[in-house]
């Protein structure tokens, strides 16, 4: 049993020998010449400056793509205008099926007073008012500040189709004595017909023995004919241009029926005028060929 084990002994001895052989001449090949010996501040000045180069530095942080933009520096914006603070006025309400309002009431020398409705774009409206002198006058706004008629032309009448849907301001300006006036704002009603026909039946009421205006856009060349219908025939008509002004049938004659060959194109108001402001109902045929 001893000489087995001796030769493996032998044989570790051998290596370890070996390995210190091997190391101490590794040693030998990597020794620097000799140099004076750091100091202990030496090498904490070293170690100082190997962490200061591998430390990495605070760097901005990279904006991201959905952050918000800074706000710009406010620029100089127009100015906008303040909206126009419209009159105290009373509202002219129309009766039901009414195309006419009317208002009487006194005014004292230079008052005025003033009055509101609502209308719609493109409606034609006519207004008058009649003082005892002739000389209580007009004027006409729109809600946002538009001026229709200015109180300075002194008018006591206007019309014209309107310019938006709104409500619109009627200023009654007194004259020199103290007196009634009426005004009297009429609004016709625009007949349509259906696509295909040639006419329309309207039937309706004189309220307040009103007269009712229709209003009706034709064509230079076209024939317009009207045929009135009521009990005891208590109503008769009137037409005239709304462009032209012209009269084309009087309610003095007493007609309940009309046809003519229209002269130009343009609206044309129908009139259904009742006899001595009665309430009447009545039937309206307007047929166009």
């Amino acid at each position: 049993m001893s000489r087995s084990r001796s030769p493996r002994r032998g044989k570790y001895i051998w290596i370890s020998a070996l390995a210190v052989l091997v190391l101490t001449v590794a040693c030998v090949g990597l020794a620097a010449p000799s140099a004076p010996t750091a100091s202990p501040n030496d090498i904490a000045t070293v170690v100082a400056a190997t962490m200061q180069a591998i430390t990495p530095q605070n760097t901005p942080a990279p904006i991201p793509a959905t952050a918000i933009p800074p706000t710009p520096a406010p620029t100089n914006l127009p100015a906008i205008a303040p909206t126009p603070v419209p009159p105290a006025a009373t509202r002219i309400n129309f009766l039901t099926g009414a195309t006419a309002g009317v208002v009487s009431a006194p005014i004292q020398p230079g008052q005025i007073q003033y009055y509101v409705l609502q209308a719609m774009q493109g409606q034609p409206m006519i207004v008058d008012v009649n003082s005892l002198n002739n000389d209580v006058t007009l004027s006409i706004n729109t809600q946002g500040g538009t001026s229709l008629l200015s109180a300075s032309a002194r008018q006591t009448g206007w019309q014209g189709r309107l310019p938006t849907t709104e409500d619109y301001y009627l200023g009654i300006h007194g004259g020199t004595t103290t007196e009634n006036f009426t005004l009297t704002v009429q609004i016709p009603a625009r007949i349509q017909i259906a696509q295909g026909a040639d006419k329309a039946i309207l039937s309706g009421q004189t309220a307040g023995g009103y007269n009712v205006d229709y209003v009706a856009y034709a064509v230079q060349g076209q024939t317009m004919s009207l045929s009135l219908n009521s009990q005891g025939n208590s109503v008769v008509l009137s037409v005239w241009g709304f462009a032209d002004g012209q009269p084309y049938l009087r309610y003095v004659t007493e007609r309940t029926s009309f046809s003519m060959k229209l002269p130009s194109t343009q609206d044309y108001i129908i009139e259904v005028v009742p006899r001595a402001g009665a309430v009447v109902n009545y039937t309206l045929v307007v047929k166009f060929q």
